[in-house]
């Protein structure tokens, strides 16, 4: 009780001494906030840190998977609220219907998983929109190299590339990069911003190719070979996609013949436990 009584004795004396400063300085707590809130947003770190997390967020997708234009407080916003949900479904499972005494670790490890599932979620949807897209950047690639072939200029075969894409993610970003070609941005500046919409490598390497065509004029080799490793890599993911649908195929079938044993078993049993009631 007495260190309780100190301590609110501390908490009103630099309370006073506190507003006699302000006051002396023709202040408020409320500006001083304002101030120290100000220094934090424009200091070097923090600035560096919500710009590399919106380029991060970017490239996952989480504008077009989760929401549009999402910023960095919506995100941790949204990750909090997941945080808390999980913790109160936790505790209230925990708590008020197994009475458990383990309800607030329970919970705590609860409020951890919600915490990280919005970034598992992101990056799962990221990696099948990255496997999704492989034919549509085929065809952006494609529809490119014949477009040159034509004898169109590079960026009106990059605005005509949004007719052949058909992913949702990737035909919302050529569309942004029509708009930005209209609007009298420059073809790196758009290319640059194309590139850090995704986090997928054969975008990169289909950006740095247009690129290179602004100094050296030579695309149609670098488009055949970004062609042929896409080919490649869509093997390759049709192969995973193979596999797992064979292991989740053999899976079930494992499944099954345990069930079949298990009823087995049960009648086998069952008659037995009759035949010895019968004796």
């Amino acid at each position: 009780m007495v260190i309780l009584l100190t301590g609110l004795l501390f908490v009103l004396l630099f309370g006073i001494v506190q507003g006699i400063v302000h006051l002396i300085q023709g202040t408020t707590p409320v500006k001083e906030a304002k101030k120290q809130l100000e220094r934090i947003r424009n200091s070097q770190g923090f600035t560096r840190f919500i710009y590399d997390k919106q380029i991060a967020l970017k490239k996952m997708g989480a504008g077009v998977l989760l929401k549009d234009r999402l910023t960095v407080s919506q995100w941790y916003l949204y990750k909090a609220l997941m945080a808390g949900l999980f913790g109160l479904i936790a505790f209230f499972i925990s708590a008020g219907v197994i009475k458990s005494d383990m309800a607030k670790p329970i919970s705590i490890f609860a409020a951890v998983i919600g915490w990280a599932f919005l970034d598992l979620l992101l990056r799962l949807q990221n990696k099948s929109s990255n496997d999704e897209m492989m034919p549509d950047i085929m065809e952006m690639s494609r529809s490119v190299l014949y477009g040159k072939r034509g004898g169109q200029y590079i960026a009106d075969a990059l605005r005509d590339a949004v007719i052949v894409v058909e992913n949702k993610r990737l035909k919302t970003a050529l569309m942004r990069l029509r708009n930005d070609l209209d609007s009298g941005i420059g073809l790196d500046e758009c290319l640059d911003e194309l590139e850090l919409s995704f986090s997928n490598g054969e975008i990169s390497s289909f950006c740095t190719v247009i690129k290179s065509l602004q100094s050296t004029g030579q695309v149609d080799e670098a488009l055949r070979t970004l062609e042929n490793n896409i080919e490649r890599e869509q093997a390759s993911v049709n192969k995973r996609r193979c596999m797992i649908l064979e292991h989740k195929t053999m899976m079930y079938v494992i499944f099954i013949a345990m069930d079949l044993m298990v009823m087995i078993l049960y009648c086998i049993i069952m008659k037995l436990l009759e035949m010895q009631i019968g004796f």
